[in-house]
């Protein structure tokens, strides 16, 4: 009998849903690696195998799919354990990460923090140059400029790099030199550019995205590669498919490159799912809550589909790729609460 598998892994449990061509399913949890959690996703298949009596290898040859939703992502951004970033952008620019708009969400409340940028300040560093909003170059590239703040990204041995010009929209050229450079001067550097990853109007929205693709990208490089190793070790010649943001899903390679799809892989899951449940019970609309270990996720479903929007947020970044409407807090069921000086 052939088998498909879906798997949500977890920042404390790795959940699985394996389900048979007779309709037949099964559920398997195992607890989650974050430090590799390929572990995790490997030793849950295994249990699978082992139900049956038959190696993963045999098992493995049965399965034609696996779809995979993660909070790897996720969980990198909301406890802040993403890798250590730089930003190249338009001088007089890098402080967008923490201007934002220029809204604060409780406009009252001269206490309430801002929300803290991925890329730490001293790693923001700004080039000259400059192109206007049709893309006609005002200042040109410095190429002196741009060699002497990559190399002092090297020096600061940053991990990720995230590039994000003024109007690269309606012209990358700008972009797409410093990326030519910055990736013979740190060849083994993760580099997002803007422009590849979100060709659009509205600089803090495109900024913000580039800069948490970048700070992400490592980490799921990491796993996929990983999993994607063990799995063909294993034999495994079916299809493995990762959960985007939006409810669908792309190709492993995809999802390395764009990490940023996959920053509400996991929640995604929810909204998906409660359509199809609510929509046994006879309802149409519903709100779904899935509480993790990690995190708490939130979405409402309006005539059996969940909203989508292109402007959303996790925790207060934002993030403007194509993605389910759901709310992201960090107060999953491990969190760990306390009560201040104050009583509070």
């Amino acid at each position: 009998m052939k088998f498909k598998i879906g798997i949500d892994v977890g920042g404390t449990f790795t959940d699985f849903l394996l389900t048979g061509e007779d309709g037949s399913t099964e559920i398997y949890k195992v607890l989650s690696t974050p430090d590799d959690p390929s572990i995790a996703t490997m030793r849950g298949i295994n249990e699978m195998a082992g139900s049956r009596n038959i190696s993963i290898k045999d098992f493995l040859r049965d399965v034609t799919t696996i779809v995979h939703g993660t909070t790897v992502t996720t969980n990198a951004v909301l406890t802040y354990t993403g890798v250590k970033t730089g930003l190249l952008t338009t001088e007089g620019t890098r402080d967008a990460l923490e201007m934002r708009r220029g809204i604060r969400e409780e406009q009252y409340n001269n206490r309430y923090p801002n929300a803290r940028p991925v890329v730490e300040r001293y790693l923001r560093l700004p080039v000259r140059e400059r192109l206007d909003y049709q893309g006609a170059v005002l200042t040109s590239l410095d190429q002196d400029d741009l060699k002497e703040k990559i190399e002092q990204l090297k020096k600061e041995q940053v991990e990720a790099l995230a590039i994000c010009f003024m109007n690269s929209f309606a012209n990358d050229c700008h972009e797409q030199a410093a990326a030519v450079m910055a990736r013979e001067l740190l060849p083994d550097c993760y580099i997002t550019v803007s422009a590849e990853l979100l060709p659009s109007i509205r600089f803090y929205d495109r900024i913000s995205t580039t800069a948490l693709n970048a700070y992400v990208g490592p980490i799921l490089k990491r796993y996929l590669e990983a999993l994607i190793a063990k799995l063909k070790k294993e034999d495994f010649q079916g299809i493995l498919l990762i959960m985007a943001s939006n409810g669908g899903v792309v190709s492993p390679p995809q999802a390395m490159e764009k990490a940023a799809l996959t920053l509400l892989s996991g929640p995604a899951g929810g909204p998906v799912a409660g359509v199809f449940y609510a929509g046994v019970q006879g309802y149409d609309d519903c709100i779904t809550v899935d509480m993790g270990g990690t995190s708490f996720d939130a979405a409402v479903i309006k005539n059996k589909k969940p909203s989508t929007t292109t402007v959303g947020e996790i925790n207060r970044l934002r993030t403007a790729l194509p993605m389910l409407n759901v709310v992201t807090i960090g107060a999953g069921g491990g969190s760990i609460g306390w009560i201040d000086e104050g009583g509070l």
